[in-house]
């Protein structure tokens, strides 16, 4: 019986397969057992699930709870829904102890890496898989060395019974090294490292998805990119893709755009696109929720090292969810190569460093696809969009503590009062007031304090002043209601708009029109 406290688990399962066909499947062995040593703790009826590989199912459907490798195969986790997400709960969070097995087989053949060598890659270097994981999570993601029989410093020596050669795939050797685990090797998740020889049968690496264990061609197993990479795996994140390519997004730890350390274990500095970060949910005061069609986005992205080292504020996000009916939801995030997130592909660094990149990802657990890398002015575009066109636009980027893109997302046709790329500044020009032609223009305005309120609300006043005028918020996207001086001549907003295109834009190309007339013109960038 379990002790007072602990939860008490049913010897009776209902499974599904893959292909969602309900299955009886038969608990064997000591039940109670099984699940109360596992770390997982938060057993809740209806969510609770198992993820058992078919190989270990027996003929009868009987799972062996007392076989040595059910504690390595078989994933306790939880579906759980919260603010409208079914969220895989599986070891996302928390405090994980890490196995690490040097496979060598019956001739000697071994990992290059020595045991205490691999140990100090995996967990001691400057940069490790802990800290990797420390510095992405902001310390709530953490990997630690395994201890127990035989366990040194996380690390443990495993003999095969045959040559590297007469394994007929990686699979096998998997299996047959997890078989070979001391019972008492205190661990959650478990990194078999394989001699080079097996590079016929294994490329680089692989790993459970989700699940426990991942193995690694002897040097694969002591880079911290490709150690995160496939326990990213492990805890449910497909790759991550650009163009044709499923691994070719250069900003995301699931992908990597065929980032090389060039056998430097101590290089390989990056975290998570937007979809996956928003997934991990380890920022939620972070993250933001956008239907572009109901609700313009009209606000500032902050990259994941500044978010890290604590300096964005409130009013800030590190990534925006763009969703709507029927559409794939689009996520949005700055990246930067700085700190945590200092490297990049060099075939990349000019296209996706200092840029907001939009990543496309139809849930969690599914191949995320790079859309667009925007700098500061660029614009994308998807039509179709519940109705409309989807823009997304970089109005700025600015450089501080922290670095900030200034970004506006709405659909053309459908959103309510879009938001426009524009600085919210006072018109250098001179413009009238009842007629009259008031000289020192937004000077005037703010020459006696005591009368500047009364003098902001004449006429349009505060919208050619809205900075003096303190009217930014609702002033800055529309035109500048008086008439002004151009060249000599006194002239409207409207009649810019009246202008054919060509003359519109050579207009507007001019800085005093463009920041007065800030309706016209934004259309009329628009229609370019």
């Amino acid at each position: 019986m379990p002790a007072k406290g602990e939860p008490i688990i049913p010897h009776q399962t209902v499974c599904r397969t893959e292909e969602e066909i309900e299955n009886y499947l038969i608990l064997d062995g000591d039940i109670d057992a099984f699940f109360l040593k596992s770390p997982f703790s938060q057993f809740e009826v209806g969510r609770t699930q198992l993820s058992i590989p078919t190989s270990f199912i027996g003929d009868d459907k009987r799972i062996d709870l007392d076989d040595h490798l059910a504690s390595e195969l078989i994933l306790i986790t939880n579906r759980r829904l919260s603010e409208g997400l079914t969220r895989q709960a599986i070891h996302r969070v928390g405090t994980w102890n890490v196995l690490a097995v040097r496979v060598v087989d019956s001739t000697g053949d071994a990992p290059t890496r020595s045991k205490s060598q691999l140990a100090s890659d995996i967990f001691d270097d400057a940069f490790n898989l802990d800290n990797a994981a420390q510095a992405c999570s902001k310390g709530q993601l953490k990997f630690k060395a395994a201890s127990g029989d035989g366990v040194q410093n996380g690390v443990i020596n495993v003999s095969l019974s045959k040559t590297m050669s007469s394994y007929q795939s990686d699979v096998e050797i998997r299996n047959e090294a997890l078989s070979l685990i001391p019972r008492g090797a205190d661990h959650t998740f478990t990194i078999l490292v394989l001699p080079d020889s097996s590079r016929r049968i294994l490329s680089g690496a692989k790993a459970w998805f989700p699940g426990k264990v991942s193995w690694y061609r002897d040097l694969f197993g002591s880079d911290p990119t490709y150690l995160l990479h496939e326990l990213g795996h492990n805890l449910g994140h497909d790759h991550s893709g650009n163009g044709q390519y499923q691994l070719g997004d250069p900003t995301c730890t699931m992908g990597g755009g065929d980032y090389t350390t060039h056998g430097n274990d101590d290089e390989g500095k990056m975290c998570f696109n937007a979809a996956k970060t928003y997934y991990f949910r380890w920022f939620l005061e972070y993250h933001k929720d956008v239907d572009p069609s109901t609700s313009a986005y009209d606000g500032e992205l902050v990259g994941t090292n500044d978010v890290v080292n604590g300096e964005i504020s409130a009013g800030q996000e590190m990534t925006v969810r763009l969703h709507g009916r029927g559409e794939t939801d689009l996520f949005m995030m700055y990246q930067k190569m700085e700190g945590v997130t200092a490297d990049i592909a060099s075939d990349y660094e000019s296209t996706f460093n200092n840029h907001v990149v939009i990543v496309e990802q139809s849930g969690d657990s599914q191949v995320s696809w790079v859309k667009a890398s925007l700098a500061p002015g660029d614009v994308y575009t998807q039509e179709d969009w519940n109705g409309g066109t989807l823009v997304v636009e970089v109005c700025s980027i600015t450089r501080g503590r922290p670095d900030v893109a200034k970004v506006i997302s709405f659909v053309d046709g459908t959103t309510a009062n879009p938001p426009f790329c524009v600085d919210c500044v006072d018109t250098d020009l001179k413009f009238y007031v009842n007629s009259k032609l008031k000289r020192g223009g937004c000077r005037w305005v703010s020459r006696k304090p005591i009368r500047r309120g009364r003098r902001c609300n004449k006429g349009r006043v505060s919208s050619m002043c809205p900075v003096t005028c303190g009217t930014c918020e609702s002033e800055k996207y529309i035109n500048g209601g008086q008439k002004f001086l151009l060249n000599g001549s006194p002239e409207r907003c409207s009649w810019i708009n009246r202008t054919p295109d060509n003359e519109k834009a050579v207009l507007c190309s001019m800085n005093d029109v463009s920041q007065l007339c800030r309706y016209t013109c934004r259309q009329a960038h628009r229609l370019d």
